[in-house]
């Protein structure tokens, strides 16, 4: 026997469920589930702008996966969405950005101890890696790692409150300065979480950023093992961030230095210190080629490197010869 039923909506009910869910998001209209998704131990690329509209928040992956990137690796980190950074800003000029990730729940990664942090500071050169962060207590870095988890969190309740599409994703979401929450509370107007960390982590674009398709802006990356005595923390590679809004992880292998150079008859052999893995080329050139940069020499014969010193020759009748040796 088929009965027909109501269903009578309780408007105070639905008020009450509003309110307690209020607590963690501000929602007007239609309850919906965030798209952004963020837990503990993501990394979170943060883009700001002093005085635009909006913020941007981009979930980039689990920190664990750039802990162990071989040398000599680079690679593009494809969850930035060039839709929605240049929805979110004019231009990227004076553009602020950082990484950050935080293992903030007992038994989230058994690999690493909860309050282990990972930040980004940004390079004074371009070419020469920064000083790194200090590791510290873990009663200390909880502060920090509260904050860093702060900005993911925040930015999957915002996401929740603003209408779905395509600036309001899973992986990235374009939110307004006036939203709350939002991003820029805990990092904070000086860049150091709100002054619960040891210095600004974000990296200031150039006012003429846009200028030169050549310009890059470069932040290192570290890992932060709670830790006693101040110890340094692990450098993990730097990101690169050029003016058509693409971003590159990079751990580059360490310059190699020549030991010796031999020559018998017609052959010349280098060699050089390596680190396991890379690949390293010979280059060389004649006095002519001394104007232009080494990487534009001709390529010459190529070995993997072990960690130990290693050779390589080349073959050639000129009575001078310039070398160098490249990795990659």
């Amino acid at each position: 026997m088929k009965q027909n039923m109501k269903t009578y909506r309780n408007p105070k009910l639905i008020r009450s469920l509003a309110a307690v869910v209020g607590g963690f998001a501000l929602f007007t209209g239609t309850l919906r589930a965030a798209p952004f998704l963020y837990s503990s131990g993501d990394l979170v690329l943060a883009f700001r702008k002093v005085g635009n509209a909006d913020d941007y928040a981009v979930n980039i992956g689990k920190a664990t996966n750039y802990n162990n990137v071989p040398l000599g690796t680079s690679f593009t980190v494809t969850n930035l969405s060039l839709t929605q950074l240049g929805a979110a800003f004019p231009d990227y000029n004076e553009l602020k950005w950082s990484v950050a990730a935080a293992n903030r729940l007992l038994g989230q990664d058994l690999n690493y101890p909860v309050q282990t942090v990972w930040v980004t500071r940004p390079r004074l050169d371009l070419n020469t890696q920064s000083t790194p962060w200090l590791r510290k207590s873990q009663s200390v870095q909880g502060l920090t790692a509260s904050q860093i988890d702060a900005v993911g969190a925040n930015a999957g309740t915002a996401s929740s409150t603003l209408p779905g599409g395509a600036n309001n994703t899973a992986t990235g979401v374009v939110i307004p300065v006036s939203n709350n929450p939002n991003i820029s509370a805990p990092i904070g107007t000086a860049g150091n979480y709100a002054g619960n960390f040891q210095g600004n982590v974000e990296t200031l674009t150039p006012a003429e950023f846009d200028s030169a398709p050549q310009n890059v802006s470069r932040a290192d990356l570290y890992e932060l093992l709670p830790g006693s005595g101040n110890p340094s923390g692990r450098y993990l590679g730097y990101f690169e961030l050029k003016p058509d809004g693409t971003l590159t992880f990079n751990n580059p292998a360490p310059r190699p230095a020549i030991t010796s150079i031999v020559r018998n008859g017609d052959v010349t052999t280098v060699s050089f210190t390596t680190s396991a893995g890379p690949t390293y080329r010979l280059r060389s050139t004649n006095a002519a080629g001394l104007s232009t940069p080494a990487s534009t020499w001709t390529i010459g014969a190529a070995t993997t490197g072990t960690g130990s010193v290693l050779s390589l020759s080349d073959t050639n009748t000129a009575a001078i010869r310039f070398f160098a040796v490249d990795a990659q």
